[in-house]
């Protein structure tokens, strides 16, 4: 029996259409190409890499009703808009970016959008800025520089809820850059979080980990 027309039938055909649909319905897709025509403008110094997962970061939140999100990596705020897109009306989300010109573009980017009142950026590094945060979180979406994620990882620990999401993207960068600093880290990143008995861990093709904060077993 033939197949119905326009059916995947391969691998490859199916991502396509998946890149194809989810860029059709990308809420936030002029804020994508605004990033990705920023980081061309501004050469190889520039840290802006938008994420390639922006709607299944809203849907992850929307799955676990997220009211309090915390996000390392803004940019120009791309992900940010999806994390509080699919938290819950009265959502909160608060988000870490480095670089003082880039945390300005994503404020004038959330104002754009009408989420300023919704989203707030701590300027500054994750080492720097999350030993004063305190939470619980309901979900932290780990996108910054992947030499300060183990420390950064004793972090997350403190501040996601029991039943908490944290979603960890960059854990693969050696196959775009064999010579990239902290592949070393996030190598040690991807072994502890597989290891660590408060984290559920799974991993999806695309290379996100998705970690679920539980309860260690008693030791007896």
């Amino acid at each position: 029996m033939p197949l119905p027309t326009g059916e995947p039938d391969s691998l490859q055909a199916v991502a396509s259409w998946v890149h194809d649909r989810t860029q059709r319905h990308d809420h936030f897709a002029h804020i994508h190409r605004a990033s990705e025509e920023h980081r061309v403008r501004h050469g190889p110094i520039c840290t802006v890499y938008p994420t390639g997962s922006g709607p299944t970061l809203g849907t992850l939140v929307a799955a676990i009703d997220g009211k309090r999100v915390l996000e390392v990596g803004c940019g120009l705020g791309y992900s940010s808009l999806w994390l509080a897109f699919g938290s819950s009306p009265d959502g909160l989300v608060e988000t870490i970016e480095q670089d003082r010109s880039h945390a300005e573009f994503a404020r004038r980017h959330f104002q754009q959008e009408g989420y300023e009142n919704r989203i707030t950026v701590h300027q500054g590094h994750g080492a720097e800025v999350l030993p004063r945060l305190t939470g619980p979180y309901d979900l932290i979406f780990c996108d910054g520089d992947i030499d300060e994620y183990l420390v950064d990882l004793d972090h997350f620990l403190r501040l996601l809820r029991p039943g908490g999401l944290l979603v960890t993207a960059n854990l693969f960068l050696g196959q775009h850059d064999p010579d990239l600093p902290g592949l070393e880290q996030a190598a040690a990143y991807r072994e502890r979080i597989l290891g660590e008995d408060r984290l559920l861990t799974a991993f999806l093709p695309t290379g996100l980990a998705l970690s679920v904060r539980v309860v260690p077993p008693a030791t007896s």
